[in-house]
């Protein structure tokens, strides 16, 4: 039994792998393109929304599809469809010359969306192969297979920008759908059964997900704590470039350093996470996961314009702590939500996330300037610390871990 279930998740992530970085090296190449023909802030801004904004938004429905029909399938559905959207945009390439920026930020929404319907998928169908006392490890694996997509994606295309025409970069896309859809056929996956009874009506499904969060204190309270850390952390990384040549007087460089040190720091703590599994209480290793990213944060305030170096340690550091945060969080709510309910409530949790990043986002685009990047870096390390207090004072979110029953709406 046990080497069933690691022999059908290292296949699902071996094609959720090659689909992941097929995926960030297309998306990689569009944005490289955009920022060629139009050099806009404005129009790249537009681009990070249509990428990130339907699948926060999506969200907050496509769990309920989650819990009611066959995970695989969804989750093929939604492979092929953004593979065919990559290939649509391909072939209007090759017969156009060149198509609008507005095509292209139609196919990011798109693609977007069905980001939204295969991530719940993708997170709640782990549980139903990998045992309970080991998903902080598979969500370490998962989170280790992501990051790497980070380190290599960006290389990868820009090797392929340079020598390949941009319409078959972009229909990668689709070769590594059809990879995805092709090993999840071969993973042999369990079906859910909900044991659930009455037709499906999705508004009131995603009522009954939003009661069962709210009946949880725990859980509220963990998701507002999230949405904190993502409105403080998510900026962070946009602000590195900055940092690294207005701040630290480096260059284009510098600023890459920076992001492999910070990407390398995550992929350590992914495979660190892997292979130990973290603390038996989940909220221990997440407590102490904001303090160290936190504390990260904070320690760039008294940084001299010459401690590069000691900065580039610091982003180690934060990447390091971010899968103890992250990861384990994904890992929690699979073990303590029953599975039939289990898409919405990873849903809605996305969802908070997904939007609360833009807000962020926003804030920094608006007030990191005036307030000075050095400032900015305190006041996000200040955030994430208080998300660290919030896990420790409120009592139903730092005795969670505690009790293994699962949540379910009789519980």
């Amino acid at each position: 039994m046990t080497v069933t279930w690691k022999r059908q998740f290292a296949v699902l992530w071996l094609g959720q792998a090659v689909s992941i970085l097929t995926s960030s090296i297309s998306q990689y190449a569009l944005i490289w393109d955009l920022t060629a023909r139009t050099g806009s802030a404005a129009v790249l801004s537009l681009a990070a929304m249509a990428a990130l904004l339907p699948q926060g938004v999506f969200s907050l429905f496509t769990g309920a599809v989650a819990d009611r029909f066959d995970r695989r399938k969804i989750m093929a559905l939604a492979d092929g469809a953004i593979g065919l959207v990559s290939l649509a945009l391909a072939a209007g390439w090759r017969l156009a010359g060149e198509l609008p920026i507005s095509a292209i930020l139609a196919v990011l929404a798109l693609r977007s969306v069905g980001s939204a319907f295969h991530a719940p998928c993708l997170q709640a169908v782990t549980p139903l192969l990998v045992p309970r006392e080991r998903l902080s490890q598979c969500a370490g694996w998962s989170q280790g297979v992501q990051t790497l997509s980070l380190l290599l994606s960006p290389a990868l295309a820009a090797l392929l920008y340079a020598a390949v025409p941009l319409p078959l970069i972009i229909a990668l896309d689709a070769l590594g759908a059809a990879f995805a859809i092709g090993f999840l056929l071969l993973a042999r996956l369990p079906a859910l059964r909900t044991g659930r009874e009455g037709p499906f009506r999705l508004l009131d499904d995603c009522r009954a997900g939003c009661a069962l969060l709210r009946s949880q204190g725990w859980l509220w309270q963990l998701c507002l704590i999230c949405g904190i850390f993502s409105v403080a952390v998510v900026p962070v990384s946009s602000l590195f470039p900055l940092m690294c040549m207005n701040y630290f007087g480096g260059t284009a460089v510098s600023a890459s350093v920076v992001e492999t040190a910070y990407s390398l720091g995550m992929l350590a703590g992914s495979l660190l996470l892997g292979l130990w599994g973290g603390t038996r209480n989940k909220m221990t290793a997440m407590t102490a996961a904001l303090f160290a990213m936190g504390g990260c944060l904070l320690a760039v305030g008294g940084l001299s314009p010459a401690a590069f170096l000691a900065f580039t340690g610091l982003a180690l550091g934060m990447g390091l702590a971010s899968p103890f945060f992250n990861s384990m969080f994904t890992a929690l709510i699979q073990e303590k939500v029953a599975g039939d309910y289990l898409g919405r409530v990873l849903g809605l949790t996305s969802a908070v996330m997904t939007l609360a990043g833009p807000v962020g986002l926003a804030a920094t685009a608006l007030f990191a300037e005036r307030v000075g990047l050095v400032r900015w870096f305190v006041l996000a390390g200040g955030l994430t610390a208080l998300c660290g207090v919030l896990c420790l004072v409120l009592p139903a979110v730092r005795r969670c871990d505690g009790e293994k029953e699962r949540v379910c709406p009789e519980g």
